[in-house]
């Protein structure tokens, strides 16, 4: 359904990505951590695999050897809600209230004999990309495992070649209205769909940014979530990082992160400004069903603000 005026102008102009308008930040530890982990007979010290955890997220470690439950040993065990051993995996629960940022060593033996009789990881908490679940692969591996490897690390890049030439093309056409034309956002057999979320999202307890009113977009394979929010906080807030996670625990990382200024704690006898900040992810409607939580965080993952019951239209 095309939507009407001005509500349609401003979403068409949101999601036709301006030229000034400057991608998600780079790459951190947690992008790009592998969530396959093949370990070496004799592995080297000080290099433990990183894992990324989330807050409140499972994580299920998946080994090809059967483990040594009695063997587990985790570094501060009270900070986890969870830490359940099985016969091939690992099940892993931080406490909501972990701060971002901290590390924690993870041992695991093998029942076997074999080498290596022991594995260590380094868990490291971040606000949105903690991981679902990490295969630990330590038998010797056929052939047609590395063809599948090969097969998947190859989709992945002709998946990501993909997204830059789309993302190419709208950075090469015009801006507003004629350039969600141009991208193929829009046509004349429909519009971009907007729903106003302000009184369904949930607030997570301790938020940096108390949100005010929140919108979310559906357009051509792709969504986006515009929220509005005040600080109450003593110093400025800019979005560094942000992901949807989905209704299974699955992540959505955005192809765009756009917030124009830094939104600022009110100053003494005066009303906080109000901020907005903008994600877009590569979507299908299919891909989007259901509610999401959507995660932002700051340089140092330490101010976080996460808004549940996120859908679509």
């Amino acid at each position: 359904m095309l939507l009407a005026f001005p509500v349609g102008l401003l979403a068409l102009a949101l999601l036709s990505t301006p030229s000034d308008v400057s991608a998600a930040p780079g790459v951190d530890e947690c992008q790009a951590a592998s969530p396959r982990i093949e370990l070496s007979p004799s592995p080297s010290r000080g290099q433990a695999p990183v894992v990324c955890i989330s807050p409140g997220v499972s994580t299920t470690f998946r080994f090809d050897s059967v483990i040594v439950p009695a063997s587990v040993k985790i570094q501060e065990r009270e900070r986890f809600e969870d830490v359940t051993p099985g016969q091939k995996n690992l099940f892993v629960v931080p406490l909501e209230n972990v701060v971002a940022g901290k590390h924690f060593e993870l041992e695991v033996c093998f029942a076997d004999g074999a080498v290596p009789e022991c594995a260590s990881f380094d868990l490291i908490v971040h606000p949105g990309l903690g991981m679902q679940e990490v295969k630990v692969l330590r038998q010797p591996r056929a052939a047609g495992h590395y063809k599948q490897v090969a097969e998947e690390a190859e989709a992945e890049v002709q998946q990501c070649r993909a997204e830059v030439r789309q993302l190419r093309a709208e950075r090469g056409g015009p801006d507003g209205l004629g350039g969600a034309i141009a991208s193929g956002l829009v046509s004349g057999q429909g519009g971009i769909a907007v729903k106003e979320l302000s009184e369904d999202v949930t607030a997570k307890e301790g938020n940096a940014l108390v949100n005010e009113r929140v919108f979310s977009y559906r357009a051509s394979e792709r969504v986006a979530v515009e929220a509005y929010f005040q600080n109450p906080g003593t110093a400025p807030w800019m979005a560094a990082g942000a992901v949807l996670r989905g209704p299974k625990g699955e992540v959505l990382k955005p192809v765009l992160l756009w917030q124009p200024d830094p939104i600022r704690p009110a100053a003494p006898g005066e009303a906080s400004d109000r901020g907005r900040v903008v994600v877009e992810v590569l979507a299908t409607e299919k891909e989007a069903r259901g509610t999401y939580t959507l995660i932002l965080w700051d340089a140092d993952r330490q101010r976080t603000v996460t808004l549940g019951n996120v859908s679509f239209p």
